[in-house]
């Protein structure tokens, strides 16, 4: 595969002042509209509350003259009256400075006004300037070169800032006269409304720019971030352009994309670029309730604005003008199914040239893959189908009208990733998938429709991941999964009732794969058979992560039970409460020593754990995931103790226990989610209202 060169020079834009844009936000109120808006209102309430005291008498004089025990012990009437008169004249002195006040208050108020609508017009010239400025700037970076070299381009910029810096001027030079005409006057009403309107439309003006700032802000910090990257990062960051704003996406998806893109090799590194872009604020973690690791992200919309024009700049996607990927690979070869409201972009495929071109396909959003084979087929170069769903839902429905267009696989000789998640009417898999020998990943995962696999899937000598969970059609696995040597995931296998003269793959075939190390098993719950394959769970010697599920899912439901059947689902009945049959006394059943550290078990039938976990060291396990089922206890062997930090229970009905014996149980115990186990004695339990206990850092 060949990966085009990324460019190394940094993200260029004209000079931006960081205190020009911290002006344009702050949104300053002046001195006057302070004084008018603030100081006034408070200082006339003041002068409201001394206007009542002078109009009651003043100083306490008042009404309470003369009053009470025979006011004054003076007997001589003319000194009373003397009294009487030097208050009411220094009443009435009172009286008439207050008025003084109060008119050039009036005075005061009207002038800071005009002031006021004076200053607010001369600072909307002021932002139209700085605005201006912001704008060329912005223009220069997101224009095109050949636009900035045009005559008409510089006429247009020189005659706008001239009309700008013209009123300004006119602003400054027209300074308010206060004469008690000018401010009554029906002329500078009107001023004062046509000001006023236009400061309103320019707050306005100023929110619509404040956007343009916040985008220009993440453009330019993004850019910087990005030239700081090594190539191999700048690639996978590249990745999310395609992505939907405020899509939440999974990194398991854009793991596997990187590996079918050749960008890396190994899940370990994929998770150091996702620890360095969430370090760096490129992207945000998104955790269920409160659970300590998060397995999706997501990217702030202005982020990934900026991350999309560096996606075009250097030409990884090809995007419209809203920003939606297309299906032109031309300079990309890379395509993206898209449905818009202009229609689908898989009808234009057919019409590309050069098909063999196409290095990777991602479907964004195409619910109908209406895929011709003979088109299908010319992609002869493709490294990446991701023609399933990538949202984590089920309601995101992808379907085909027929399965023809997979036999195009054949020529796909460099692919490297196949995701068909979530796709329906496709029943089985064509033989020619068997010829991908670059293919490191298969999924299948959620195909509803799907009911066998091919017999000569061994073939796939590279494949580390194979993920078949939830084809609930599927029966048995085909014998050539055993020849898989470099597995290290497989998610789906089924246990099913054995077939007389079946040449189906068991259990304990997969126990010579040594790299596998995560294993998911689908178990026919009604099969004593498929109950004795787990046994062969000791062999596995390097499994980090088991997950087991119990079902009726995979009878053939179109077919009567025989007497055989009928006779095993009556004594199944009677011995259900009893434990499974204890493994072999046998050197390979011995307990081992297994680091297994995730243990998820759904829809247990027993009322006990089984003997066989009894084989791995479950106090070094460190997450234990038990859904449904007729669990009563969680206690396993003689010690009864788990190891595991991370517990969540659910939909367990027949589960009882109190808070003290859970902490017995988990001593290690760091985060608890318990939903739907109404036997437990959630009052002891310390959960808040999800159902989730946290320890404390």
């Amino acid at each position: 595969m060949s990966t085009r060169a990324l460019s190394t020079t940094y993200f260029e834009s004209p000079y931006v002042s960081l205190d020009l844009l911290s002006y344009l936000k702050s949104r300053q109120v002046t001195t006057f509209q302070i004084f008018n808006e603030v100081i006034m209102p408070d200082f006339l309430h003041q002068m409201s509350d001394l206007k009542q005291f002078l109009t009651e008498g003043g100083s306490g004089s008042g009404g309470s003259s003369g009053s009470g025990s025979g006011g004054s012990t003076n007997n001589d009437d003319d000194t009373i009256v003397e009294e009487d008169s030097d208050s009411s004249c220094h009443n009435c002195n009172l009286q008439g400075m207050f008025e003084k006040i109060q008119n050039d208050l009036i005075c005061i108020q009207k002038a800071c006004g005009k002031f006021g609508e004076w200053e607010d017009l001369v600072n909307v010239s002021m932002k139209d300037l700085a605005f201006q400025a912001l704008d060329d700037a912005f223009k220069q970076r997101t224009g095109s070169q050949e636009r900035t070299k045009e005559t008409s381009y510089h006429q247009d910029k020189l005659k706008n800032t001239h009309r700008i810096v013209s009123v300004l001027k006119e602003s400054l030079h027209s300074s308010p006269q206060l004469s008690s005409v000018n401010l009554n006057s029906q002329s500078f009403q009107l001023a004062k409304d046509m000001i006023r309107r236009e400061f309103n439309l320019s707050l306005r003006s100023a929110e619509l720019q404040e956007v343009d700032i916040q985008r220009i802000r993440a453009e330019s910090s993004t850019s910087e971030v990005y030239n700081s990257l090594d190539d191999t990062s700048k690639l996978c960051l590249l990745c999310f352009s395609v992505f939907p704003e405020n899509a939440v996406i999974k990194k398991k998806v854009l793991v596997h994309w990187w590996v079918g893109e050749g960008f890396i090799t190994a899940e370990d590194t994929a998770n150091q670029f996702f620890n360095d872009f969430i370090k760096k604020g490129l992207i945000k973690p998104v955790h269920k309730k409160r659970r300590p690791s998060a397995d999706s992200c997501n990217m702030d919309p202005y982020i990934r604005d900026a991350v999309i024009m560096l996606a075009k700049r250097e030409e990884f996607f090809n995007f419209d003008s809203n920003g939606n990927p297309t299906e032109d690979f031309t300079c990309s070869r890379r395509a993206c199914l898209v449905k818009t409201e202009e229609g689908s972009s898989i009808h234009e495929l057919p019409y590309r040239l050069e098909q063999e071109k196409v290095q990777s396909i991602i479907n964004v959003n195409e619910p109908n893959l209406d895929f011709r084979p003979e088109w299908f087929s010319k992609m002869k170069y493709v490294t990446v189908l991701q023609l399933g769903r990538w949202q984590s839902s089920a309601k995101h429905l992808i379907q085909v009208e027929d399965s023809e267009f997979l036999k195009g696989l054949k020529n796909m000789r460099q692919l490297r990733y196949l995701s068909l998640r979530g796709v329906s009417r496709i029943t089985k898999l064509p033989a020619s998938i068997c010829k991908l020998s670059n293919l490191r990943i298969l999924n299948v995962n959620g195909c509803v429709d799907l009911e066998q696999l091919p017999q000569g899937i061994g073939s796939l000598k590279n494949l580390t991941h194979m993920d078949m969970y939830e084809c609930y059609l599927i029966s048995h696995m085909p014998k050539g999964l055993a020849l898989l040597s470099q597995l290290q995931v497989l998610k789906g296998f089924v246990i099913g009732e054995p077939k007389s003269g079946g040449n189906y793959c068991k259990l304990a075939d997969l126990s010579g794969l040594e790299h596998l190390r995560t294993l998911s098993i689908h178990v026919d719950k009604t099969s004593d058979a498929a109950k004795r394959e787990l046994l062969s769970l000791a062999k596995f010697k390097k499994l980090r992560s088991l997950s087991i599920s119990w079902s009726r899912l995979y009878d053939t439901p179109k077919k009567p039970l025989t007497l055989k059947k009928i006779a095993t689902k009556k004594f199944t009945s009677r011995v259900k409460s009893t434990k499974p049959p204890p493994p072999p006394s046998s050197p390979s059943t011995d307990p081992v020593s297994v680091p297994l550290e995730k243990l998820n078990l759904h829809y247990f039938p027993g009322p006990d754990m089984p003997d066989w976990l009894m084989q791995w060291d479950l106090n070094k396990l460190k997450k234990l995931y038990i859904r449904g089922g007729s669990l009563s206890n969680l206690c396993h062997g003689e010690q009864c103790k788990w190891g595991a930090q991370m517990v969540r229970l659910k939909f367990l009905e027949k589960l009882q226990m109190d808070w003290s014996k859970l902490q017995d149980l988990f001593p290690d115990l760091m985060y608890l989610e318990i939903f739907e186990c109404p036997q437990l004695k959630l009052s002891s339990i310390p959960c808040d209202k999800n159902g989730v206990w946290k320890k404390a850092d």
